[in-house]
């Protein structure tokens, strides 16, 4: 088990839906089996219950609940992976750039939906916000916080 999936027990003392409260030594624990889990199961007020699952912030995500003899094992949908970006060329940042009459400085930052990338004008450092296309959504002055255009 990783360091957040935990095992515990205790006696249902609320339902709400596919999310229930368990009452154990240490306390309440708010536990979900999500809608399809509460499919499989019979949640009952006073059942004693044995729960696994990761513990998150707010409450469990219970992978396996076992009452009496019933043991099910419920999946739970993984949420997608965000951690991909859709391909863009850095250049177009730095071209944008330049058309705008900026001296970039450094290499764009790569952000989910535009790069970062300083540029200079005039003597004075912007933050410039470049959509993945090459336009430039925000040109932020440096040091001040002022937005310039």
């Amino acid at each position: 088990m990783s360091e957040d999936q935990i095992k515990l027990s205790g006696k249902i003392v609320h339902v709400f839906a596919h999310r229930f409260v368990v009452q154990t030594a240490n306390g309440a624990v708010l536990a979900d089996l999500t809608p399809h889990g509460a499919d499989l199961v019979k949640l009952r007020i006073g059942a004693d219950v044995e729960l696994e699952g990761e513990q998150k912030p707010s409450e469990l995500k219970v992978t396996r609940f076992a009452c009496g003899r019933e043991n099910v094992m419920i999946q739970h949908k993984r949420k997608p992976d965000h951690g991909h970006h859709e391909p863009a060329d850095p250049a177009a940042a730095i071209e944008a750039a330049r058309a705008a009459g900026f001296e970039p400085v450094g290499a764009p930052r790569r952000k989910p939906k535009h790069f970062e990338i300083e540029g200079r004008r005039n003597g004075e450092t912007y933050e410039l916000h470049v959509e993945l296309g090459g336009r430039i959504r925000k040109a932020k002055l440096v040091g001040n916080g002022h937005e310039a255009a």
